[in-house]
C-alpha cells in the first residue's frame, strides 16, 4: 500500500520548484532519503525526478562526497527505469570525482561506502550487460574500498554481493574469499541471517570447486545458525543451494526433500517463478529415478501455475487497457464540456470585458502575493492538512536507519543473491528454460524488495497485523498477545497510527529477543473510547545481552510521530514499554 506521505512528497516535488542555500547540508539529505524511499514504494520516475534536485543542490554545495553519492544513487534510478546510456553518464560523473588524487588523499567513513558502492552498482550493471571482464574489475574495486569502512554490517553486505558479482564472473575462488569476508563481518555485527547467507554462497562455490570437504564445513554452518533464521528467503536461498549441489551430483532424491522443503515455506505461494522452477526440477528429478507417475503430477502442477501465471499477466493487462480506455472517455467528455462552456462564456466576457479585466488583474496580483509568501512552505502545508507537520519531520529522521537496514539487504543482497544462482545454472548445470525462469523470480524478488509497507494494512486491522506477526516469531520465547476495542472496532484506528503502532511493536519484541535475558514477552493493546494504550513488557534483566542501540531512540520518534506518550521503565522484574495516543 503506498503511503499518503509518499504521494504526496512526489506530487509537491514534481511540481514545484525546491530552493535552500548550496551550503544546507541537511536538504541534500531530506531530497536523497524522499527519492530513496519513492523507489522503495515503486515510485522510480518520481524518484529520478528528486534525485536531480538533489544533485543540483549537492553541486551547488561544492562537496564532492556529497556528490558521488547523489550521482551513484541516480544511476540506480535511471538503471531501474531502463535508461542504461543515461545511467552510464551518471556513474562516469561520480567517477571523475573519486578517481580524483584530491578526493582520495584523506576519504573519511562516508566517503569509503559512496565510493565503495558506487562500484558494486557499477559491477551489477556491467554484469547484466553480460561485460564480465568489467563487472569482476569493479566488483573488487568495490571489496578493496569497503575494505577500510569500520562498518561491519556494511562490509558483510557489500562483501557478499562482491562475491556474488564475481560467481557470476566465472571467478569462483575470489567469489569464495569475499564470501568468507561476508560471514566473518556478518557474525560480527550481530548479524545472523546474513552470515547463513554467506555460508549457504560459500558451500554452494565450494562445490562447484570439486572441494567437498569445504563444502561439508560450510553446510554445517548453515545448520548450525538455522534455528535462528526465520526469513524465508534466506531459507529459500539456502534449500535452493542444496539443490544445485544435489542436481549437480545426481542425488536425485535428497534434492526432492529439499525441494519439498522450499515448497513448504511461508509465503511462497507469493513467489510463483519459485514455485513454478521447483515442479520443473522435481518432474526431472522423479524422471530421473524412474518415478513417473510423481514425475507426471508434477508437470501437471507446472503447467497448472503456468497458466495461472500467464491468466493473471492477461488479467492485469486486460485491467490496465480498460482503466486506459475510460481514461481517455472522460477525457473526451470533459473536453466537449469545456468547450460548451467556453462558447457560453464567451458571450459573457463581450458585455463584461472590463469588469472582468479588472477582476483578473486583481486575481493575478494577489495570487503572485500568495505564491511568493507561500513557496517555500507549500510542501509541508499540503502535509499539515492531512498527516501534521510533525509526523513529515520525524518520518524523514528515522528513515535512514530503516533504509540503509531494508534498501541495501532486499535489493543489493536478495536480488543480486538469486542473480548469482542464475549465473551458476547458466554455467552447464540446468536447461534453458530454467535459466529463463530464475531471471524472471530475480525481477520478481526486485519488485517484492519495493514493498517496505506490510501490505496486511490493505485489508486487515492493527490488531490483526500485530497477532499475526507475533504468531510467526521465533518459539525460543514465549509471546501473550491480549487486545479489547469495544465492538472489535478496530478499523476506528488511522492507517499512519496503526503503522507506527506496528514498527514499534516489531522494534520492542526485536530488542527483548535480541538483546534481553528473559524468556517472556506479554503485549497488551486496549482502545477504551477515543484512547489507544499499548503495553509490551519482557523479564528480562535490561541490557544482559547487549546494548539496546537506537532502537528506544528510534521508538520515542515513532511516537512523537502520532502525537502519543511514549514511557519506558526498567527495573529488576523487567522492561516495560507504554504507548498512549488519541485516536
Amino acid at each position: 500500500m503506498k503511503t499518503l506521505l509518499l504521494y504526496l512528497v512526489a506530487v509537491l516535488l514534481e511540481s514545484t520548484s525546491y530552493a535552500a542555500p548550496a551550503s544546507n547540508l541537511q536538504d541534500i539529505a531530506t531530497l536523497r532519503e524522499v527519492a530513496d524511499s519513492l523507489h522503495s514504494v515503486g515510485r522510480t520516475d518520481s524518484a529520478a525526478i528528486v534525485g536531480n534536485k538533489a544533485i543540483e543542490l549537492a553541486e551547488k554545495s561544492g562537496n564532492p562526497t556529497q556528490i558521488v553519492g547523489t550521482h551513484a544513487a541516480q544511476g540506480v534510478f535511471l538503471r531501474s527505469l531502463g535508461k542504461t546510456n543515461e545511467a552510464l553518464q551518471s556513474y562516469e560523473k561520480a567517477l571523475d570525482i573519486i578517481t580524483s588524487g584530491e578526493f582520495r588523499q584523506n576519504p573519511d567513513q562516508e566517503a569509503i561506502e559512496e565510493i565503495a558502492s558506487l562500484y558494486i552498482n557499477l559491477a551489477v550493471l556491467n554484469l547484466d550487460m553480460q561485460n564480465k571482464e568489467e563487472a569482476a574489475k569493479n566488483a573488487e574495486f568495490s571489496g578493496e574500498w569497503i575494505s577500510k569502512s569500520n562498518d561491519a554490517e556494511l562490509k558483510s553486505t557489500i562483501f557478499g554481493v562482491v562475491g556474488s558479482v564475481l560467481t557470476g564472473c566465472g571467478e569462483l575462488e575470489k567469489a569464495m574469499r569475499y564470501q568468507d569476508l561476508a560471514y566473518s563481518n556478518a557474525l560480527a555485527s550481530d548479524n545472523n541471517e546474513g552470515a547463513f547467507r554467506a555460508a549457504a554462497y560459500t558451500m554452494l562455490i565450494a562445490d562447484r570447486l570439486g572441494n567437498k570437504a569445504d563444502a561439508q564445513n560450510w553446510r554445517e554452518k548453515c545448520q548450525s545458525l538455522m534455528p535462528e533464521i526465520s526469513s524465508t528467503m534466506a531459507l529459500l536461498l539456502y534449500y535452493q543451494a542444496e539443490c544445485s549441489i544435489c542436481l549437480k551430483n545426481g542425488r536425485q532424491r535428497e534434492a526432492l526433500g529439499y525441494f519439498d522443503k522450499i515448497l513448504n515455506l511461508d509465503g511462497i505461494d507469493n513467489l510463483p517463478f519459485v514455485k513454478f522452477d521447483c515442479y520443473n526440477n522435481q518432474h526431472t528429478a522423479y524422471a530421473a529415478l524412474g518415478d513417473y507417475a510423481n514425475a507426471y503430477n508434477t508437470l501437471l502442477k507446472s503447467n497448472e501455475l503456468r497458466d495461472s501465471i500467464w491468466e493473471r499477466e492477461k488479467t492485469e493487462n486486460l485491467r490496465d487497457l480498460t482503466i486506459k480506455y475510460e481514461t481517455k472517455e472522460t477525457e473526451l467528455a470533459l473536453t466537449k464540456s469545456e468547450a460548451k462552456r467556453a462558447t457560453t462564456l464567451m458571450w459573457l466576457f463581450a458585455s463584461l470585458a472590463l469588469l472582468l479585466l479588472l477582476v483578473a488583474v486583481f486575481i493575478i496580483y494577489v495570487w503572485r502575493q500568495r505564491r511568493q509568501k507561500m513557496q517555500r512552505e507549500i510542501e509541508f502545508a499540503n502535509l499539515r492538512a492531512d498527516i501534521g507537520k510533525q509526523l513529515t519531520q520525524q518520518y524523514l529522521e528515522g528513515l535512514e536507519t530503516e533504509r540503509k537496514r531494508m534498501a541495501r539487504e532486499l535489493h543489493d543482497g536478495v536480488c543480486n543473491d538469486l542473480l548469482a544462482i542464475e549465473m551458476n545454472i547458466k554455467n552447464g548445470y540446468s536447461e534453458k528454460p530454467t535459466e529463463q525462469l530464475v531471471a524472471s523470480c530475480r525481477d520478481s524478488v526486485r519488485r517484492i524488495s519495493h514493498e517496505l509497507m506490510p501490505p496486511e494494512f490493505t485489508y486487515a486491522t492493527i490488531d490483526e497485523v500485530i497477532n499475526y506477526y507475533l504468531s510467526k516469531q521465533a518459539a525460543s520465547i514465549n509471546i501473550t498477545y491480549t487486545s479489547e476495542a469495544p465492538d472489535n472496532d478496530w478499523n476506528r484506528v488511522p492507517d499512519d497510527v496503526s503503522l507506527e503502532l506496528y514498527r514499534i511493536v516489531q522494534e520492542a519484541v526485536g530488542n527483548a529477543i535480541k538483546h534481553s535475558s528473559g524468556n517472556q514477552i506479554a503485549i497488551t493493546m486496549y482502545l477504551n473510547n477515543s484512547i489507544l494504550k499499548l503495553t509490551i513488557k519482557d523479564n528480562g534483566i535490561p541490557g544482559a545481552v547487549g546494548k539496546r542501540g537506537l532502537g528506544v531512540e528510534s521508538m520515542k520518534r515513532r511516537a512523537n510521530s502520532i502525537n502519543a506518550s511514549f514511557n519506558m521503565s526498567q527495573g529488576e522484574d523487567g522492561t516495560c514499554i507504554t504507548v498512549s495516543v488519541k485516536i
